[in-house]
């Protein structure tokens, strides 16, 4: 018989609209996820993505892993990859780069390397808010961004996952809608040079 976790305030890392997220008590490599309500329906649709990518998933490097659950003393809790830089301080995210950017080539090469990874991986997206996009540093000179939130799609029938074309395609509608937003709300940031590199 499994036992059951104690998840404690200590260990607490943040929260959304649908869940909080812990830290794993016996590995910090981990954290551990609770919904609020179950069922929900944007963990379901996440699930239902990546029930569809089978052992794909694990090659995806903008897709967290996903180990499981566990008992706890707050209920079930859903355990993934715990995120964060190479020296065990919290990722930045996609919305901090933009909002404070290093320079302007350093914040192009960041979305640059992102658009090339989010097409080739053909990337499933419910949404594209640049604060679900983590900047996780792997060495002072290496970096990759990791998607933690609005992952998958609410079709009924969501037939583009056994579509590499339409994945692609999605995708591509998916980020030119990133782009667009991201340069009518950060018009100072997001310049025309930058936006032609992104599209």
């Amino acid at each position: 018989m499994s036992k059951t976790l104690i998840l404690t305030n200590d260990l607490f890392l943040g929260k959304g609209n649908h869940k909080e997220v812990y830290t794993h008590p016996d590995d910090k490599n981990l954290c551990i996820k609770i919904l609020y309500v179950t069922p929900d329906s944007d963990f379901e649709r996440e699930m239902k993505y990546r029930r569809a990518l089978g052992s794909k998933a694990d090659k995806m490097t903008l897709l967290t892993k996903y180990f499981g659950t566990v008992d706890t003393n707050m209920g079930t809790g859903y355990v993934f990859e715990n995120v964060f830089d190479f020296d065990g301080s919290e990722c930045k995210t996609v919305l901090d780069h933009i909002q404070n950017p290093v320079s302007v080539d350093d914040l192009t090469d960041l979305l640059v390397n992102f658009k090339q990874t989010f097409i080739n991986e053909k990337f499933i997206a419910a949404g594209m808010d640049p604060k679900n996009f983590l900047v996780q540093r792997l060495s002072p000179n290496e970096r990759r961004v990791r998607i933690i939130d609005n992952i998958g799609t609410s079709a009924k029938f969501p037939i583009v996952y056994y579509s590499s074309f339409l994945m692609v395609k999605r995708a591509r509608k998916y980020w030119r809608r990133f782009v667009r937003e991201i340069q009518m709300e950060f018009s100072n940031t997001i310049n025309g040079d930058i936006v032609n590199k992104l599209l």
